[in-house]
């Protein structure tokens, strides 16, 4: 126990040892070693709580584990207001229409989808966010600082999404009838006001909502078409 390593923040530790259990608490006054019993142990962690408060009603997971917490939110379909960086410099302030959005996060990393299904399950098939920054589903929010995933920073994570402008990377592929550039597509939205985003321009997959929880958050493979 000599060359163990200790957390900064740390002010005890459980060590497993053949056939018992010993208790360190360690700080600025020394530390102190006591022996437990597999009793004393269990009863310790039985007592153990997380809350994670009061959660919105579009978190449809979460889970915390050491390697990272994870969430799953939706966002329904409708008009949001965006900002878009042209390539030739010109800012566009827009509303348009988006359909329902699905967000995934994993510590501090965080991947968007979208879907045409009215309800959302485990079996929802995901498609192509129809916005850029977005490579491979996961979100270049930049040299923006980004949170910690967790319910109470959600909202923050989806006001940086929409606060943050849209400029021309990861812009390609990211609908059917602008191929090119997705924003050009955002932008004739936006002048026609159309009232709701068409299904049709959805790149979709056989990827759904709980293949992509498989992947990123339980790194499990699957067979895809993504």
């Amino acid at each position: 126990m000599e060359n163990k390593i200790v957390p900064p923040d740390a002010s005890a530790a459980l060590y497993f040892l053949p056939g018992q259990y010993l208790f360190e608490t360690f700080g600025e006054n020394g530390h102190g070693l006591k022996a437990l019993s597999s009793v004393q142990v269990a009863r310790a962690f039985r007592d153990l709580r997380t809350d994670t408060g009061w959660l919105d009603r579009r978190v449809l997971r979460y889970r915390e584990a050491t390697d990272g917490n994870a969430i799953l939110s939706y966002l329904p379909a409708g008009n949001r207001h965006i900002t878009v960086a042209c390539s030739d410099g010109v800012i566009n302030d827009l509303t348009v229409p988006l359909p329902t959005l699905i967000l995934l996060g994993k510590g501090k990393e965080y991947y968007l989808w979208a879907t045409a299904a009215r309800s959302i399950s485990a079996k929802t098939n995901l498609a192509v966010a129809p916005l850029p920054n977005i490579g491979s589903g996961k979100i270049c929010f930049g040299k923006n600082e980004v949170p910690e995933t967790h319910p109470s920073t959600l909202n923050a994570v989806w006001k940086l999404i929409f606060n943050s402008p849209f400029n021309g990377d990861h812009a390609t592929n990211r609908c059917q009838t602008e191929p090119n550039d997705v924003r050009d597509l955002l932008i004739k939205l936006a002048a026609d006001k159309v009232s709701k985003f068409p299904a049709t321009q959805l790149i979709t997959s056989t990827t759904t909502v709980e293949d992509a929880w498989a992947s990123i958050v339980e790194e499990r493979r699957y067979d895809s078409r993504f």
